[in-house]
């Protein structure tokens, strides 16, 4: 097993499967400017590599991420990256959406609201019976941008409506009903479903692998759909503070 080190994002490559760990468990992995950065270099390590077939996405310690890190985002003085953070953030988005091969989520505990649109990133979510997803944004004043672009992208009007106006938590048996989730689990069996089902799609053959995601992408409106959900989120951008 071959290991790629940085902070706040681990890459293990094993065989053809390329796993992507966040990495900042005594944050529940929430979401910084550095984390985006270090995701979207692991992401385009990968997009350039001819020797991974599959990605396993998941978080540290049991958790996948609980969403942007308020404390971070609202630091005084703020931190240096805030200028650029939908920056960043775009381009680890944009990096997962131009992966060749297919990335399997392993969504433990929860993935909510910047963590949710990094689980819809994946193609296959495999969801623990009691984790949950969670698009919580309303509920705080703020627009979505990023989960919208990929609601539409991987799933459907009629899911989004129903993810992000209402703001509650999804817990693993209503995503499957909803079809979001792929396989729902045991809370302890995920990791371990997961890794199973990435390693056995990273066994296909590269071509038809790479030639599927191409096909599934071909029609896609993501950039388009970024800038413009971003534009129309402008009077719901300011994050909420921290008391």
């Amino acid at each position: 097993i071959m290991a790629m080190k940085s902070e706040n994002v681990l890459v293990d490559f094993e065989d053809s499967l390329a796993t992507i760990t966040l990495n900042r468990p005594s944050r529940k992995n929430a979401i910084t400017g550095p984390l985006n950065a270090e995701l979207a270099s692991a992401f385009e390590e990968i997009n350039n590599r001819d020797d991974v077939n599959a990605v396993l996405l998941h978080g540290a310690d049991g958790a996948f991420c609980s969403g942007l890190d308020l404390k971070e985002y609202k630091a005084d003085p703020p931190p240096p990256w805030l200028e650029q953070s939908w920056e960043l953030m775009k381009e680890a988005h944009r990096a997962i959406f131009q992966c060749p091969v297919p990335i399997v989520g392993a969504i433990e505990r929860f993935a909510i609201n910047g963590g949710a649109s990094l689980a819809f990133a994946c193609d296959l979510l495999v969801v623990g019976e009691e984790a949950y997803i969670q698009v919580g944004e309303i509920k705080i004043g703020m627009a979505a941008p990023m989960n919208l672009v990929w609601l539409f992208e991987n799933y459907s009007p009629e899911i989004a409506r129903q993810l992000v106006l209402t703001g509650r938590k999804f817990f693993g048996p209503e995503l499957q009903k909803l079809g979001i989730a792929f396989e729902v689990v045991p809370d302890n069996k995920v990791l371990e479903h997961s890794h199973h089902l990435a390693k056995e799609m990273s066994s296909n053959p590269s071509a038809g692998i790479h030639a599927m995601k191409k096909i599934l992408r071909a029609s896609s409106d993501w950039e388009a759909r970024v800038e413009k959900f971003h534009e129309l989120s402008q009077g719901g951008m300011r994050l909420p503070s921290l008391d």
